[in-house]
């Protein structure tokens, strides 16, 4: 299924997997190395389908995502909540909806957000930044241009 120095992602974190075992597999974040302090995730082999643990998504089908950003439509309510366990779903393309809706009301309110949005959006941009930096091969930061650009 995965083989060493395979990118995941799981919850949002994007991973590297360092060594596989006979009954479990060890990953490391793939980011922020040094802040992480040698930090390893190590999850049991048989409980890989419920670990919320998926491959990054391709080059093409990111293309396809950022363009699908740009032609959206905007839902007209958020229930930050709602949408703060939906980060956990692990769909790219749910959080990338979610963080132009955000954008666009961010836009519309002079940049500000009150705090649970603002919080959701900032966390919603990390977590998409990082899987748009790993299938880009970039720096997070220039993912983060990327996506910001893209929202226009």
């Amino acid at each position: 299924m995965f083989k060493v120095g395979d990118l995941l992602v799981r919850f949002g974190k994007i991973l590297k997997v360092a060594e596989i075992k006979d009954d479990s597999i060890e990953m490391r974040p793939f980011f922020n190395l040094k802040s992480s302090n040698g930090l390893t995730y190590s999850i049991q082999t048989q409980n890989l389908d419920s670990g919320k643990i998926r491959k990054l998504i391709t080059k093409e089908k990111l293309q396809q995502l950022l363009q699908l950003l740009k032609n959206a439509s905007l839902p007209t309510e958020i229930n930050v909540l709602e949408n703060k366990l939906s980060l956990n779903t692990q769909n790219l393309g749910e959080s990338l909806q979610l963080l132009k809706t955000l954008w666009h009301e961010k836009q519309n309110h002079a940049g500000f957000l009150p705090g649970g949005r603002l919080s959701l959006y900032q966390q919603t941009l990390a977590q998409v930044s990082d899987e748009v930096a790993a299938v880009k091969g970039i720096l997070p930061e220039e993912a983060k241009r990327l996506i910001l650009t893209s929202l226009k």
